[in-house]
């Protein structure tokens, strides 16, 4: 049996739950029921409070019995912080850019630098695709949860779920900066970074980005804030 999952950030305390069919293929039509299901959570339960999560069990009772063991080994680690990413967040930040797109197109169609409707048309369409496909390759790769402990950093990417481990002792520095509105974390993992000119920064070896997109504001602030526990000598 598959479970689609409620919780409270602040408890843990499941607060509502779905079962999706085991009998339906997981590949395809449960695929699409538990990703629909978990847009319906997300429109009804905020993501600054809540999360939500997918299970497989044999049963309800087989799951609490898994999740109070999970939890119980993380709780060994009272400064675990989790991060949560929601597709309603990108949604908005996808759909804020494809206004500002067409607005852009429009006033150059106004000021007549394009002569033919038909470019702002497929202006448009291009800038809808390039969305449309940004979204999907988020839902496919993308960060969908990040745990920060004293220790380190577990990011969790793609429907997969796959985990990257970042112990303590890997990261070289740390960059945060802010675009407009759009928070943007660079983790350095062998090299640094260079803002000694104004307005730019250059970066040397690898490096994980993250982004706010995704997240809720009041969660990222905390992400930021743990960095800066984690390790506070290091470059900001």
């Amino acid at each position: 049996m598959y479970y689609v999952l409620v919780r409270e950030i602040s408890s843990g305390k499941i607060v509502d739950k779905v079962e999706l069919s085991l009998n339906q293929n997981i590949a395809g039509e449960l695929a699409h029921l538990a990703l629909a299901t978990r847009k319906q959570c997300e429109n009804k339960y905020p993501a600054d409070k809540y999360f939500i999560t997918y299970e497989e069990a044999p049963g309800y009772d087989e799951l609490l019995a898994k999740l109070a063991l999970t939890d119980s080994s993380q709780n060994k680690n009272q400064n675990t912080f989790k991060m949560h990413a929601s597709g309603y967040y990108l949604m908005i930040v996808n759909v804020s850019g494809f206004v500002l797109g067409a607005a852009l197109l429009f006033l150059l169609l106004v000021i007549r630098v394009l002569y033919n409707p038909f470019l702002f048309i497929v202006g448009m369409m291009l800038i809808g695709f390039y969305l449309l496909f940004d979204y999907k390759k988020w839902m496919k790769k993308g960060i969908q949860l990040v745990e920060i402990n004293t220790e380190g950093i577990n990011i969790f990417r793609g429907s997969e779920m796959i985990l990257s481990r970042i112990d303590k002792k890997q990261i070289t520095g740390i960059n945060v900066f802010k675009k407009i509105k759009r928070r943007i974390v660079n983790i350095l993992l062998g090299g640094y970074a260079d803002s000694s000119l104004p307005g730019v920064t250059l970066f040397s070896g690898p490096r994980i980005r993250i982004t706010d997109d995704a997240f809720s504001e009041a969660e990222f602030g905390i992400f930021i804030e743990k960095l800066r526990e984690l390790k506070p000598d290091i470059y900001f």
